[in-house]
């Protein structure tokens, strides 16, 4: 579970370019560079797979990501700052790297797209690479292909800001409920 934990809580810290459509003011809402996701997650990676609760509190400078399983005991945390990048699991020593792509490498022997995770989590593109953008009726993103992942926006809240969203590439499936969004 130690493992699945790691994919589960590092996926939440990681094709042509094209230009989306314009989007009317009220399809987007404004990108926050400081905000706090509270929700539910689930992980399929093979025939293991993992569900439980996350909160993730973001900032330019550091992310904290806790994840916790259904009956709200913690399964992991990762904390991103001026330092690097940290990864505390129960009963495991800490493991430390420069950036969480380097962490998820060494702890699961492949890259998660953790950098790009704060920013499709606020249906955006990760602006360091290209990407193919499907929107809906509403301008609003459906589908975003970035880096080899596929990542299908679900449902939106009425506030813009996606709900429900899955993301998968290669065997590997994460689904997130975000239960609460606060920019600030």
């Amino acid at each position: 579970m130690g493992r699945l934990a790691v994919v589960l809580l590092l996926a939440l810290t990681a094709g042509c370019a094209t230009m989306p459509p314009p989007l009317s003011a009220d399809a987007v809402p404004p990108l926050s560079a400081n905000w706090t996701l509270q929700g539910r997650i689930g992980v399929q990676a093979g025939e293991q797979s993992l569900s439980g609760q996350i909160h993730w509190q973001h900032s330019v400078a550091t992310d904290e990501v806790l994840l916790t399983s259904p009956l709200g005991q913690g399964v992991a945390r990762i904390v991103r700052d001026a330092d690097g990048v940290a990864l505390e699991v129960p009963n495991q020593p800490t493991r430390r790297a420069p950036d969480a792509e380097s962490l998820t490498r060494e702890a699961l022997g492949y890259t998660l797209p953790v950098a790009g995770l704060a920013w499709w989590v606020q249906a955006r593109p990760d602006p360091g690479s290209v990407f193919e953008a499907t929107h809906d009726a509403a301008g609003r993103l459906a589908q975003l292909k970035q880096n080899g992942w596929v990542i299908d926006y679900l449902q939106y809240a009425a506030d813009g800001r996606p709900r429900r969203l899955a993301v998968a590439r290669e065997g590997l499936q994460i689904r997130l409920v975000a239960d609460s969004w606060q920019a600030e």
